[in-house]
């Protein structure tokens, strides 16, 4: 796999700042094996038009092989056959079976060749931690929910105690196992009863001759359901052949074209529309950032849905979710002209800078301008003009930014989501960080640390030093900043349960000096502390200075420190602190932009919420070459 090795040696000079984005960009031209479920079928079409755009936007070669049927047997050796060529650098596969094509895909994990799953998914689908954990990632619907959506719009439509069958594929898969689950499940809830399920192996004329026959010996039936295109096909033929069309009230799976004629004519009452081309993007581009060196790829992206029905079918807004069943032409490859707006939270700070490599280097492989506008001070006052100045340009296409205050940041923003600017924030966050039902929902995605689970990981390191019953200081920034808010709600919450006191909590307003003149009083003052926490960067320096003036460097006050600024890893080094919590800044920016441009390319599913994850330095692991890339540096 020599391709490989050549491609992560540049991705370790780019986290590095020794290579320039623009040869990053012309030097890893990754070779990404695209193999969906089966073809020809409208739903892997649709999927394939999202795989070659996102290549085509980002320079990357698509090699697709195609089984030709929905079948294990069919799929393993293409896959087997693909990871002997020896070139694949990632592969992006819909599995054909929840647990038989484990082996072949573990193979090609063990061969270095990253594997996201698409529609499908392997074990429970639980790659975080489930029973198979080394897929990248499972970007599909949730299909229980589309199963539960179907059945529930034909109890409304049916009331309770009628009659319904669910015609399905094969057990083993899991998507349409899912779908007929939530499709039973709705049915339990609602007071529907089941009659029968029947399995089609992926046949509309099995599908057509079952519903057929099952319609025939059970006239009583009323409902029916179809978990995706091949036996919403079949059916909806039945159906329509029988003459039943209103009698029978049909929930399809899969917006291919048929199956949305048989709602325009009245043959069917509903069709569920997942996002294919979402899957198949969102593939390609984790696929390519992971590879980039950018490995906060989401385990799990749910695509959502689109639901027809008879009133909305014609609307303009929906045709996008029909599934084409002919090749879509793919668009031009966005350039210069695409203008990408970031404001950081402050700068100079090492941990903004890193974040900046990371926007940049997504920009180069995007082809695309960043527009970076600096604020001096972390402070709302100083970053609302420079957003508004942005906002006014009327050239600008996307916003990634780190928002100074969780509530007086908000107006600002939304102006410029006013005027169709999408807004992705990184870091921190605006309302109460839930962009998808919380107070504040219009950003498309907030992009950052799980700060209160980072704030909790530090202080239960002081806990385990210091034990039950041991004084510790927080140094924090200021009351309203999203992330210190939850950071120091964490440490709290780790104090609380771990038996520590919390003596006191210092804003230092992100001044080092104040922060090191804060400290530096509560120590004198407190000479029972055993145990210091600092938020963020500048109070790190602050906290880790006053430490190291006072002499207690010697381990006599356990510190962790939020962020691994060079300064920070410095103290580490010399024992003045005992753990650094490194955020992941370059990732938070590369994916930024991935969000803006998925969005700009007709992408609905980017997740509202993608947490970063932490490196964690200690001093067994401080020099660990692996761990460098985790280093924010200022240059």
């Amino acid at each position: 796999m020599l391709t490989r090795k050549v491609s992560l040696l540049l991705v370790v000079a780019l986290l590095l700042g020794v290579v320039s984005m623009a040869a990053a960009q012309d030097d890893m031209n990754y070779t990404i094996a695209f193999v969906p479920g089966v073809n020809p079928d409208p739903f892997y079409i649709t999927m394939s038009a999202g795989v070659n755009q996102a290549a085509s936007d980002l320079g990357v070669t698509i090699i697709q092989q195609d089984p030709s049927a929905f079948d294990v047997t069919v799929s393993v050796p293409i896959i087997e056959a693909l990871i002997a060529r020896g070139d694949i650098d990632a592969l992006i596969t819909a599995p054909n079976d929840r647990q038989q094509s484990i082996p072949v895909l573990e193979e090609a994990f063990e061969a270095g060749i990253p594997v996201i799953t698409v529609d499908t998914f392997i074990g429970d689908g639980d790659y975080a931690a489930g029973e198979v954990q080394f897929p990248l990632s499972y970007i599909g619907s949730d299909n229980t929910q589309g199963g539960y959506i179907a059945c529930s719009a034909l109890a409304d439509a049916l009331g309770e105690g009628a009659q319904i069958y669910i015609q399905n594929v094969r057990p083993g898969i899991s998507t349409t196992d899912q779908r007929e689950d939530g499709c039973e499940q709705a049915a339990a809830d609602r007071g529907l009863v089941v009659v029968r399920v029947d399995y089609n192996e992926n046949s509309a004329d099995t599908a057509q001759q079952q519903t057929a026959a099952v319609l025939q010996s059970n006239p009583e039936i009323t409902g029916m359901f179809a978990t995706n295109t091949f036996g919403a096909l079949g059916a909806g033929a039945a159906i329509e052949n029988a003459g039943l069309a209103g009698s029978v009230q049909v929930a399809l799976f899969d917006a291919s074209e048929e199956n949305i004629g048989y709602l325009r004519d009245g043959t069917v009452s509903l069709v569920i529309a997942q996002k294919p081309s979402d899957m198949g993007y969102l593939g390609v581009a984790l696929a390519n950032a992971y590879l980039d060196g950018f490995q906060s790829i989401p385990k799990r992206v749910p695509t959502g849905y689109a639901v027809f029905t008879a009133d909305n079918v014609d609307d303009p807004d929906q045709a996008r979710f029909i599934y084409t069943s002919g090749t879509a032409e793919v668009q031009p490859r966005l350039d210069d002209s695409y203008n990408l707006a970031f404001v950081p939270g402050v700068n100079p700070d090492p941990f903004y800078i890193t974040m900046s490599r990371g926007v940049n280097a997504a920009a180069a492989r995007f082809g695309i301008t960043v527009i970076q506008q600096d604020p001096s001070a972390f402070d709302v006052t100083v970053s609302a003009p420079i957003i508004e100045a942005l906002t006014a340009r009327g050239d600008i296409d996307a916003l990634v930014t780190a928002p100074n205050d969780r509530q007086q940041s908000i107006p600002v923003l939304e102006e410029a989501f006013e005027a169709g600017i999408p807004v992705i924030t990184v870091d921190t966050f605006i309302g109460d960080g839930d962009y998808a039902a919380g107070e504040v929902t219009f950003p498309l995605s907030y992009i950052g640390s799980d700060n209160t689970q980072g704030g909790y990981i530090a202080c239960s390191a002081l806990a385990d030093a210091l034990g039950e019953g041991a004084q510790i200081y927080i140094q924090n920034v200021r009351p309203g900043i999203s992330t210190t808010d939850q950071r120091e709600d964490g440490c709290e919450q780790a104090a609380a349960d771990r038996g520590l006191v919390v003596v006191r909590v210092d804003y230092n307003e992100n001044s080092a000096d104040t922060a090191q003149q804060q400290t530096a009083a509560v120590l004198q003052a407190n000479p029972e502390i055993t145990g210091m926490f600092a938020t963020n960067t500048f109070g790190a320096l602050g906290a880790g200075a006053a430490i190291e003036n006072a002499g207690l460097g010697d381990g006599a006050v356990q510190v962790a420190l939020f962020d691994a600024s060079e300064e920070n890893i410095g103290y580490l080094r010399d024992g003045t602190v005992s753990l650094v919590i490194a955020q992941k800044p370059a990732d938070m920016g590369y994916l930024g932009v991935v969000a803006a441009i998925a969005t700009a390319r007709g992408v609905t599913s980017m997740p509202e919420r993608i947490p970063t994850g932490y490196a964690v330095f200690t001093p067994e692991n401080v020099d660990d070459p692996m761990m460098a890339g985790f280093i924010y540096t200022g240059n």
